[in-house]
């Protein structure tokens, strides 16, 4: 580059630069404070969480769950198909997931919040399966709204009302609401879990054999299996 002028290139820096910092601008102005745990907004009313199965199943097992909780991961990619497959088709069951962000958890609200936005368009399942199944990869990634994004996609919602509800943060009051229920209840580690209003007091969670065999004799009206009530599992 000797003997040639470097004003055009400092002037490419410069036009680059601000480009830069206008789309970071742009970028943060979609998006609008981080979105935590603690994030406050009006609470959603109505019934907390989400349900799979029969509403007029005599057996309901709540899961307090957050998605960036490896246990949690590890219950949904290898017990949840379990569950679809073995105990819901009996009729026997609803399964109603809660959703409760942890406050150590940086990149898990805004998961809460891609699910419970696709859950607008009846797709929060298929958005909790793919959140789970690809868990490493958003977490770890430095842009975890844009791989949610895509997996919403995959889940197969309208791009443009998910994205809508995302930026506008629409659904949140429902995430929290659910949180609420889990803090009035004293929980402080995922995932828990109550069967029929009781806590399960296992120190790991509940395979679906335990399941089976507990919602076979809540159904049929016999008390459930005694079990040493445990403190809540640390939190993950």
């Amino acid at each position: 580059m000797a003997g040639k002028s470097l004003t055009p290139f400092y002037i490419g820096l410069g036009v680059l630069a601000v480009a830069g910092g206008a789309y970071i601008v742009a970028g943060t102005a979609r998006r609008g404070p981080p979105l935590t745990a603690e994030t406050t907004a009006p609470l959603a009313s109505g019934p907390r969480g989400i349900t799979l199965g029969s509403d007029s199943a005599p057996v309901e097992i709540m899961e307090f769950s957050d998605f960036e909780c490896p246990w949690c991961g590890q219950f949904a990619n290898l017990q949840m198909p379990d569950v679809r497959q073995r105990l819901l088709p009996t009729g026997k069951v609803r399964w109603r997931f809660v959703n409760f962000p942890l406050v150590i958890h940086q990149k898990s609200p805004y998961a809460h919040l891609a699910a419970a936005c696709a859950n607008e368009q009846g797709r929060f399942w298929e958005m909790h399966d793919l959140i789970y199944q690809h868990q490493e990869e958003w977490v770890s990634s430095r842009n975890p709204l844009r791989m949610l994004g895509d997996l919403a996609a995959q889940a197969g919602v309208d791009k443009a009302r998910y994205e809508s509800c995302v930026s506008e943060r629409r659904s949140w009051g429902r995430v929290l609401a659910d949180k609420a229920l889990g803090d009035s209840l004293g929980i402080n580690g995922t995932p828990t879990f109550y069967i029929n209003g009781r806590l399960w007091g296992g120190n790991q969670s509940p395979t679906v054999d335990q399941l089976i065999r507990i919602v076979d004799s809540l159904a049929a009206g016999a008390p459930a299996p005694a079990r040493t009530r445990a403190s809540a599992p640390a939190p993950h």
